[in-house]
């Protein structure tokens, strides 16, 4: 944790944008300052464009090289060549709409694209002197949310007319905005709508994924019960070929080749490998690429609440809540109602309630989690004080997850197919 410390009033929040075929095509940055989480401190956005790029390696990139990363800068970051600072030639620089972009900027950005940085307007409607800028764009971010049908699709027209700019549509809520995104005719999609189950009439959970929850209620037990959790491993060959593949990498950098789950078990203890576990029990059961995204985030949630929990006088609950925050995003994962899934869960009743969306004790750090990944600042501040959770501690454990879920995951991404 000592790394970290550094760290500690640093949030940057990253959402992913989905293609049409539901790949991680890339991620929206966005940064705040948690030294005062009640209310945003900066004196400009070039202030906070500035500190989001001076972080930007704390933040893991599970969408992997190939993955943008969009960044808004003001038009005088631009112009004092300020995008030059990003470590990585996938950034795509977001300036907003304007009907009067002067000369100095449009040179500016024809030098970014000469350079292999791609440009993004914001909140883009085509309006009446923007076409400059909008010409020189190889995407087009359009907020949708709250706008009827056929604005959406004058926009979209407007967009469509000006040039070959792709288009992204913000703020897509639900699968229904989705759906209605995707006639509009926008290449990529951004907002909480992978983060909501899409609910089929008379779905409900397999028997494989109710096998793979079984395997919760072993590794739950207060007592390490060796004899029982290897032959339930064992049984399944998905899951003992991605945990033999996790505890041979360089994670744990044993002196000889682990060859069997037994050995595994004992030589990496319970808890270690009772946390991996649960994550690669969560990470099969949902092979997709959103599913993955949930997956990670789930992950980061989860360590997220125990290291808070460790640092914020809630000891006792740490691995309640590292188990919430694991759950708490199942939903949309299965795509069932939760009050369905919670019945196979190995976790007590206050935990099902505060997933299910029960206002209770444990139901305040899912609203912190979402408060932060919605970039919601003032509800951050809000939260952590209702939970009587220092800024520090909550940044630092924020920070901490990213490394965690990210150690996992690149494992993971190392992974052969299993047929």
């Amino acid at each position: 944790m000592s790394d970290d410390i550094a760290y500690e009033n640093i949030f940057i929040a990253r959402q992913p944008i989905f293609s049409r075929n539901n790949e991680t095509w890339g991620y929206l940055m966005l940064f705040r300052d948690g030294q005062n989480a009640e209310r945003a401190v900066f004196s400009d956005d070039s202030e906070a464009t500035m500190n989001l790029v001076a972080n930007l390696p704390l933040c893991g990139s599970l969408g992997g090289d190939k993955a943008r990363l969009l960044i808004h800068f003001t038009p005088d970051d631009i112009k004092r060549g300020i995008p030059h600072a990003v470590p990585w030639a996938n950034c795509v620089v977001i300036v907003e709409e304007s009907t009067e972009p002067d000369q100095p900027l449009l040179t500016a950005l024809a030098d970014l694209r000469s350079d292999g940085f791609e440009i993004a307007i914001n909140n883009f409607e085509g309006k009446p002197g923007s076409e400059k800028l909008a010409e020189m764009a190889e995407f087009l971010l359009v907020d949708i949310n709250d706008k009827s049908t056929e604005d959406v699709a004058r926009i979209v027209g407007k967009g469509k007319k000006i040039g070959s700019a792709r288009l992204i549509a913000k703020r897509v809520e639900s699968a229904d905005t989705l759906a209605r995104a995707k006639e509009a005719g926008f290449n990529y999609f951004h907002g909480f709508f992978f983060k909501r189950p899409h609910i089929e009439s008379g779905r409900k959970i397999t028997s494989a994924e109710v096998t793979r929850l079984k395997l919760f209620e072993i590794i739950e037990k207060d007592e390490p019960d060796f004899d029982a959790l290897a032959p339930a491993i064992e049984a399944d060959v998905a899951i003992s070929y991605r945990l033999l593949n996790f505890l041979n990498s360089a994670n744990f950098s044993f002196a000889t080749n682990i060859t069997s789950i037994r050995q595994a078990v004992v030589l990496a203890g319970w808890k270690p490998i009772r946390n991996w576990l649960r994550l690669i029990i969560l990470t099969d059961m949902t092979p997709s690429e959103k599913s993955l995204e949930l997956s990670y985030l789930s992950a980061h949630r989860a360590k997220l609440f125990e290291t808070a929990a460790l640092g914020g006088g809630y000891e006792d609950d740490s691995d309640k809540l590292f188990m919430l925050g694991l759950f708490s995003l199942l939903d949309a994962l299965l795509d069932t109602d939760m009050e369905v899934i919670v019945q196979h869960l190995p976790v007590d009743d206050d935990i099902k309630a505060a997933l299910c969306g029960a206002s209770n004790r444990y139901a305040l750090w899912i609203a912190l989690a979402r408060a932060i990944e919605d970039s919601d600042w003032d509800q951050v501040g809000e939260y952590a004080k209702k939970l009587d959770l220092l800024p520090g501690t909550v940044a630092v454990s924020y920070q901490h997850a990213f490394s965690w879920a990210d150690s996992f995951f690149s494992s993971e991404s190392r992974k052969e197919p299993v047929q």
